[in-house]
């Protein structure tokens, strides 16, 4: 089939990569639209040597800038139809500005979200620094006139109010700094073996007093193969605040059994958060012998703790229709 050569440089015309064709001793023979438009002049006809830059007549491939705003990647083809009269070459012109230019935009946009994040981190660092110092103070003298202050004394409920806010204050700001490390922290490797079974164990013998508070019975079911790699200091607190939340949903008289089971890549740590979990799901129970305290930040720091570990944080429901809160965590 013989093919119109109009309606074929028409077609190439509408290419938006530039094509310019040589004959074996270098002339031009044709050149689309977008040759014509990156060159700035009409090239058919003339030597190649006085189409192109120079550099591009003697090189393979390379870069050219032939304007300030524009530049051009090309590169040579091997000879077309070698050994007939209608040998030649082909040079193949893509324009690189805008992609050059997204290039140089995301990289400012980089500097500046560094900028951001290391001074959001130094905000943080500097706030909570600046706070503990005075909630730690408070907290010490409420609980010295808490020893002094005691029922009937109409000051004894304010005191005890003051000295119980104070530590809520202090579990906050720990949380806070915690999620500042964690976000500022450089990845994680490898990691340590941890065992949840031992985690859990560990967890749960710390809050027991503020289960026996809360009037909550506190019982653990993990496989004992249970293992995860990761840093065992932020597992354990992950399971912490796990507990705590479930503790700050739980009615009194409550089961709360904390799970360790095996999934198709890992492992499923679940805390129960019925009765009053509605409404106490974005709150935490920072350890306590008095009871159970709440803050906002806990599920914040599960998360921070379940994403460095390459897991997901998520809301289920067990096989008799509760609701509980599971860790995702790769085995």
């Amino acid at each position: 089939m013989t093919v119109d050569p109009e309606l074929l440089a028409a077609a190439l015309d509408q290419l938006g990569t530039g094509l310019l064709v040589t004959s074996a001793d270098g002339t031009v023979v044709a050149a689309n639209q977008a040759t014509r438009d990156l060159l700035g002049e009409q090239a058919t006809g003339k030597k190649v040597g006085d189409t192109v830059a120079a550099a591009m007549a003697a090189e393979d491939s390379g870069r050219w800038s032939p304007r300030p705003g524009l530049v051009v990647e090309w590169s040579w083809s091997g000879p077309l139809l070698p050994g007939t009269p209608h040998e030649g070459r082909c040079l193949v012109l893509r324009d690189v500005s805008h992609r050059i230019a997204d290039r140089a935009r995301l990289r400012r946009q980089n500097r500046a979200l560094a900028e951001l994040v290391a001074m959001k981190a130094e905000f943080t660092a500097a706030v909570s620094h600046e706070l503990r110092t005075p909630v730690t103070s408070i907290a010490a003298m409420s609980e010295l006139l808490g020893e002094e202050v005691t029922e009937p004394d109409p000051l004894a409920v304010p005191v005890a109010a003051v000295a119980r806010n104070a530590q809520r204050l202090l579990g906050l700001i720990d949380n806070v700094t915690e999620l500042a490390r964690i976000e500022n922290a450089a990845p994680a490797g490898t990691g340590e073996i941890v065992q949840l079974e031992r985690i859990v164990a560990e967890a749960l013998a710390g809050w027991t007093g503020a289960a026996k508070a809360a009037a909550v019975h506190l019982t653990a079911h993990a496989d004992p193969d249970a293992t995860v790699q990761g840093e065992r200091v932020l597992l354990r607190r992950l399971v912490d605040a796990m507990i705590g939340i479930g503790l700050a949903a739980a009615e009194p008289g409550a089961l709360l059994t904390v799970g360790v089971t095996a999934t198709g890549s890992g492992w499923r740590v679940t805390v129960p958060i019925g009765g009053r979990g509605g409404d106490r799901l974005f709150t935490s129970s920072p350890l306590t012998g008095d009871g159970v305290r709440h803050d906002s930040t806990a599920l914040m720091l599960c998360r921070a703790i379940i994403a460095r570990h390459g897991g997901r944080l998520t809301t289920d429901t067990d096989p008799e229709g509760a609701t509980v809160l599971a860790a995702h965590l790769p085995g």
